[in-house]
């Protein structure tokens, strides 16, 4: 599995052996703000992972969980990602790039762990960078299945809060991202059905930008060298998009 027991104290886990290396670090040195101070934000962290155990407890004994509630979780959840995030950026700022990784892809389990409990989403860039470079990482076509359901899971948490023209435009990108890393995914994963799956849902969504990723594709395939199973499909795609498309 890739998050095995994703809870929360798995996050705490993972961080308690990541935030003390870069707390130490940085002692000595000068912040801006002694608000955002390493030794704060652990503090903060540990402080956050109690109060959302606090507010699901409540959640999960309310037979209507309240609006409230909701809200809530909703507020802390997104502070812990932004949390993970400046942890990330100090541990960067420190010369400490592999903490500073690891820092921003615990956003990824945050993420998922917040969805499960019926949360929403807020802050993405760092749990999108962070799918990007699992991506990356993976090699097991079984791994990769699992991350592109992961994918799948993020693309549906942001479409439903795409409900005017302003967050359609701030957030456009932010699908657009997703959907290219779910479509790459799919193609690492080896797997002909999953990659159908995925390209079809590109060309339906992104029919502008199809054509381009389809052109690099069959380049991957060369430079790679894919299975065939994966190339007759790459090059299904990459002859239907790669004629001049027109209204008749």
């Amino acid at each position: 599995m890739l998050f095995p027991g994703l809870d929360l104290n798995y996050i705490g886990h993972r961080f308690d052996a990541i935030a003390p290396a870069v707390v130490s670090a940085s002692k000595g040195t000068h912040v801006a703000d002694p608000d955002r101070s390493p030794p704060i934000l652990q503090q903060a962290m540990h402080r956050l992972i109690e109060l959302l155990e606090i507010v699901v407890r409540q959640i999960n004994a309310s037979s209507d969980s309240t609006k409230v509630s909701r809200e809530e979780l909703n507020e802390l959840g997104d502070y812990g990602i932004q949390l993970l995030a400046d942890f990330s950026s100090i541990a960067n700022a420190l010369n400490m790039p592999q903490q500073s990784r690891e820092l921003e892809d615990l956003t990824l389990p945050m993420a998922l762990w917040i969805l499960r409990q019926q949360g929403a989403l807020r802050t993405l860039e760092p749990v999108i960078n962070s799918l990007a470079r699992l991506a990356n990482s993976l090699r097991e076509p079984s791994q990769l299945q699992q991350l592109y359901d992961v994918a799948v899971e993020l693309l549906q948490a942001v479409e439903p809060t795409m409900r005017n023209d302003q967050e359609i435009s701030l957030k456009a990108d932010t699908r657009r991202i997703l959907l290219m890393n779910q479509a790459i995914i799919a193609t690492r994963s080896h797997q002909p059905t999953l990659i159908d799956e995925a390209y079809q849902t590109l060309c339906r969504v992104l029919p502008d930008e199809a054509a381009q990723f389809f052109r690099e594709g069959m380049e991957q395939m060369d430079a790679l060298n894919y299975p065939q199973s994966v190339r007759e499909v790459v090059e299904k795609y990459y002859n239907l998009w790669s004629l001049p498309r027109t209204l008749h």
